[in-house]
């Protein structure tokens, strides 16, 4: 008898434990895996607390609101150029501290270095590469930036003419921009993959 319950009782740990596994394999399986990008490098760090009046502090916020960004190295300090999609201007921010300036590494931004960061009409940040995912993997250049449509809910390539959704990230045709990871803690901001 007592052979029977500890056979039964390992029985049942074991179906257990095999549950338990199944589970965790499946919620690592999720689409969320294949939605964010890993084929180009990306790690972008924006101190929104040293910059308030940004643009693109502001832009995790406010829904609908699209920005695309590019650092530049002049004269030994970083700028970061932001153009947002509702006409207003573009700003320049001078990267003038210690840590932007001097510890960040500016070179890993996606393809050509260049990310479109915004907030969806339904509230969630989201981060893509500004280059066409379909031209970067057909013409094997980094030569085909994306632009903001009239609306700036979308973002079209003037080589091949498709149309990306800034909210699913996806195009008419069913093209997937390359997408990124986005951390927003109020203070500073990430993009990364």
């Amino acid at each position: 008898m007592r052979n029977t319950v500890c056979f039964v009782r390992n029985r049942i740990t074991g179906y257990a434990v095999s549950v338990i596994v199944c589970a965790l394999t499946l919620m690592a399986c999720t689409s969320d895996g294949y939605r964010y990008s890993t084929e180009y490098p990306c790690n972008f760090t924006f101190y929104a607390n040293y910059h308030p009046a940004s643009l693109l502090s502001r832009v995790i916020d406010n829904p609908g609101l699209f920005v695309w960004v590019e650092v530049q190295r002049k004269s030994g300090v970083n700028h970061l150029y932001v153009h947002p999609n509702n006409g207003d201007g573009d700003e320049d921010i001078a990267l003038t501290t210690e840590i932007e300036n001097n510890r960040l590494y500016y070179d890993d931004m996606g393809a050509n270095g260049q990310l479109i960061i915004g907030c969806t009409t339904f509230g969630e940040g989201r981060a893509y590469d500004r280059q066409c995912p379909y031209c970067l993997e057909n013409t094997s250049t980094l030569s085909h930036p994306l632009a903001f449509t009239g609306n700036g809910q979308s973002v079209t390539c003037g080589k091949c003419k498709r149309e990306y959704s800034l909210t699913t990230g996806i195009s008419n045709d069913g093209e997937r921009l390359k997408e990124y990871r986005v951390q927003y803690n109020g203070a500073m901001l990430k993009v990364h993959n």
